[in-house]
């Protein structure tokens, strides 16, 4: 109780500033959280503070005539802490903090502040606008249109858009990691619409805020990656070694699925050498949190080894995850093989008979 009353008591200390209805509040940081939820410092909770750079900017009554610009990545990850989160310390040992009191002021107060005056959301996670322009418009377009929808759901009113503010020049090899990050978790959202694709979608532009550190910058690298590989494996092909003896087969291959949500998939499958033919299969659909079992027809053509490649596909021949690959040895006799073999052991049986009856005739003679 006493902690509340000195943060309402400051808040009221506050020195006012004049302002005017042409001015503007950025609400706009650096994320301060990683893929799994748990924030990697404890800094939010001091810039949110009645002295801290969002506190000052909040609990400023006069700023209730200003045009708000916020993003909204920085909304959802002040409201985290208000039930109750988890940071790491100095030492990289996981912390359990308590409800966050300041956080639900500070977050009533933007609403309470922005009510009758124009909001406008930034794209999700403030990202570099002069990278994603020329090199992923479309994504760029979803951060607009997403970051809009969901700061509207979280001040509980309508918000306009606005251009991201975030400027410098991107590290290259920050350029490089997203780029290569992105399409899978963008393809993956064809097939899946659910929030945990969509919320890794929005945190990668959060990678591209120009004003992140050295440090953060390498940190969220190294955790994003992680985190779309783990996606990625959410739709797999399991599969092992196997030995073909004839030279017709059906070989089972388990689909696996573990989101909640059922998918679509194109399969395409091809050998490394000549050895065999495979027949394709038609689509399959595979329902949320099982897996299937679909038999590849395969016929043999000769014997020796050979490494079924297999690709799951969107209906839109977008690639899904890694390829499987699949070694296959094949022990197969060929039918002309097996009428060689045959006819070889007809003759050496009608010489062996022969040769008895010749033996018979003879100790007949002698006789």
């Amino acid at each position: 109780m006493k902690r509340i009353f000195v943060i309402l008591l400051s808040i009221f200390l506050i020195p006012l500033t004049r302002a005017d209805a042409s001015s503007t509040v950025l609400l706009a940081e650096p994320t301060h959280r990683l893929s799994s939820g748990i924030f990697f410092d404890n800094g939010l909770s001091d810039l949110i503070s009645p002295t801290g750079r969002l506190g000052r900017l909040v609990f400023d009554k006069t700023n209730k005539s200003a045009t708000w610009i916020i993003d909204p990545a920085l909304i959802e990850e002040i409201s985290d802490l208000v039930d109750g989160y988890t940071y790491l310390d100095k030492d990289g040992k996981q912390v359990s903090a308590p409800p966050l009191v300041i956080a639900d002021i500070w977050l009533n107060t933007v609403k309470n502040n922005s009510r009758r005056t124009t909001v406008l959301a930034l794209p999700y996670g403030n990202p570099s606008l002069s990278f994603l322009t020329k090199n992923a418009p479309g994504e760029l377009s979803l951060y607009r249109s997403l970051g809009q929808e969901r700061l509207a759901a979280l001040l509980g009113r309508e918000v306009g858009q606005t251009s991201a503010t975030s400027a410098g020049e991107l590290p290259r090899g920050t350029a490089v990691i997203y780029s290569s990050l992105r399409k899978p978790v963008a393809t993956l959202n064809t097939l899946v619409t659910l929030r945990e694709v969509e919320d890794l979608r929005l945190k990668l532009a959060q990678l591209l805020d120009t004003s992140l550190s050295k440090e953060v910058r390498s940190l969220l690298n190294n955790d994003l990656e992680g985190a779309v590989k783990k996606l990625d494996q959410k739709i797999r092909i399991s599969g092992g070694n196997y030995t073909i003896t004839s030279s017709r087969y059906e070989l089972p291959i388990t689909i696996i699925n573990r989101f909640d949500q059922q998918v679509n998939l194109d399969v395409r499958i091809f050998p490394t050498n000549s050895r065999i033919v495979v027949t394709s299969i038609p689509r399959v659909t595979v329902g949320a949190q099982s897996q299937i079992q679909i038999k590849v027809p395969i016929s043999v053509i000769a014997s020796g080894d050979t490494t079924l490649r297999i690709q799951l596909l969107t209906p839109r021949g977008e690639r899904v995850g890694e390829i499987k690959r699949i070694p296959l040895r094949l022990a197969v006799i060929s039918a002309s093989t097996t009428w060689f073999a045959t006819s070889l052991a007809l003759i050496l049986l009608l010489a062996v008979i022969t040769q008895s009856v010749r033996r018979v005739k003879r100790r007949r003679k002698i006789g």
